[in-house]
């Protein structure tokens, strides 16, 4: 039986995260798709992008992205102990990194800075021709004075390689799709978000400046400006109270304000936020699509009914992704991980996502 179906039963779905999950480990499309499990306690990184998203979707439905992160903020107040110690302070952490965000690409002098936003988190579906649907769901679909573009938010540690968007299958396929719609997308941005966060701004326990360290370390301008404000709020007149302390701090705040997004034509220099364009021509789509059909065939073809015969990848099983390393070890072990799923997991539609919901839930 395929891994997953149309409602009326008619048609294998595939979504680009399924493809993913079965290519890393047999094992992890098992429980999330055909056991249909779900971490009680979400992932940092999982916890973290939802939210981000949540708070662009909003700013770009041209509404105030604030009342939405005061929500996920409440959300978050309602965890328990265990749950924060794990998220960290996500509210504190997201209003500062979006706060820098909306004023790094907030000039509106700036060329490039005028997109029209078409579309806002848009569910795309087409019919591949072995006869599955694929099925995603893009952040944005913009149009600037080159045409239309989708544009997909991605949150990252670090800032990743070029490599990584010229083999990534996602936004071809999303391209694909919307193609396939009548959409007549030209191709992809990545809006890519730093999440590694900003540093500490330890003051000197004289409080006249800041620790040399801080003031040579990767920020925001919007993050460096309200530490110089806490620190003069602190220590009063002393903080920068001398002219070369003052200097210096100046001087790094201009160098930060030269990292504002300045248009497409200017070199990124930001080590937070930038933004990637490609275009997809159709002899790339092609290439990608038929890959991608014959993961879907063997994906809806394997036979998941025998838990011991369904392969596992050790290899993905230490990685940092693995949401079901204890399950995964249980089944190896004793043959039996019910016990777990009950205590650690819930059950989930796994393309519920689609539908959209952005509350903050453990």
């Amino acid at each position: 039986m395929p891994l997953y179906m149309t409602d009326d039963g008619k048609m294998p779905v595939t979504t680009q995260s399924m493809i993913k999950a079965f290519r890393q480990c047999p094992r992890e499309a098992y429980y999330k798709y055909h056991l249909r499990l779900s971490p009680k306690l979400a992932s940092v990184p999982l916890t973290r992008g939802k939210w981000i998203h949540s708070v662009l979707e909003a700013h770009y439905l041209g509404e105030d992205w604030k009342p939405v992160h005061a929500h996920l903020s409440n959300q978050y107040s309602k965890l328990m102990d265990e749950e924060k110690e794990k998220l960290g302070d996500l509210p504190r952490e997201i209003e500062l990194l979006m706060a820098s965000y909306f004023w790094h690409y907030g000039d509106p002098a700036v060329q490039g800075n005028d997109w029209t936003v078409h579309e806002v988190e848009r569910l795309i579906e087409a019919k591949m021709p072995n006869g599955h649907l694929f099925r995603g769901k893009v952040d944005m679909i913009i149009e600037n004075e080159f045409g239309l573009w989708i544009v997909d938010h991605k949150t990252h540690k670090k800032l990743p390689r070029w490599e990584y968007r010229m083999l990534d299958e996602q936004s071809t396929l999303y391209t694909w799709a919307a193609r396939e719609n009548d959409i007549p997308v030209q191709g992809f941005i990545w809006n890519y978000i730093t999440t590694s966060g900003f540093p500490k701004y330890p003051v000197l326990k004289s409080g006249k400046s800041f620790y040399a360290k801080a003031l040579t370390a990767e920020s925001s301008y919007v993050a460096f400006t309200r530490a110089i404000k806490k620190a003069q709020a602190e220590y009063g007149d002393v903080f920068l109270s001398e002219k070369k302390d003052k200097d210096v701090v100046k001087a790094r705040l201009a160098e930060l304000k030269r990292d504002r997004w300045q248009g497409p034509d200017v070199l990124p220099t930001s080590p937070y936020f930038r933004r990637d364009v490609l275009e997809k021509s159709q002899d790339m789509i092609d290439r990608v699509l038929k890959s991608v059909m014959r993961t879907s065939d063997t994906m809806h073809s394997y036979d998941f009914t025998d838990p011991d015969c369904v392969e596992r990848d050790v290899k993905s099983c230490e990685g940092f992704f693995c949401n079901f390393k204890d399950l995964s070890m249980a089944d190896l072990v004793t043959g039996d991980s019910t016990l777990l799923q009950r205590r650690n997991y819930k059950s989930q539609d796994p393309l519920a996502y689609h539908a959209g919901n952005d509350e903050l839930k453990g």
